[in-house]
């Protein structure tokens, strides 16, 4: 099997670790966006063209929801997640991180919620890709120190 991408089986196929590593990225995907349109992590209000953030309205909600995107993340992470890979995922997370937590809130002037529910659900993507891009890195550091 050397030279073979991890999650693939001998004869091309896909292996259940791949297999199981894809569904719980697509779960997870599927999860934030439906979260990220029905259950706010943050509450929004506008006072003279000032964002005010609050809490969230159900944070036992929001809590259960980041835990099980966090389970899948590591099931990601650990199943999905290459040698190869590793450097385009951590690019990706960082820059996810990043604009995830400001930048689209701006829109709600334009389209009432528009940018609230895009942030929202870059937030809970976030929250998914977070334990895959810690678990890369954990990789590529003891790749570093245990070559071979």
């Amino acid at each position: 099997m050397t030279g073979e991408k991890e999650g693939t089986s001998g004869n091309g196929g896909i292996s259940w670790a791949g297999a199981i590593g894809f569904l719980a990225f697509i779960a997870g995907i599927v999860l934030a966006i439906v979260a990220g349109i029905a259950v706010e992590p943050r509450t929004i209000s506008w006072v003279d063209s000032v964002m005010n953030e609050g809490p969230a309205k159900h944070p036992d909600t929001v809590a259960t929801i980041v835990l099980v995107l966090a389970i899948l993340g590591i099931i990601v992470g650990v199943l999905n997640i290459t040698a190869k890979e590793v450097l385009l995922l951590m690019v990706a997370a960082i820059a996810l991180l990043v604009v995830g937590n400001n930048g689209f809130d701006i829109l709600d002037k334009v389209a009432g919620g528009l940018g609230t529910t895009i942030t929202d659900i870059l937030y809970y993507f976030g929250r998914l890709m977070a334990p895959a891009a810690v678990i890369a890195a954990v990789r590529a550091l003891f790749a570093v120190g245990f070559p071979g």
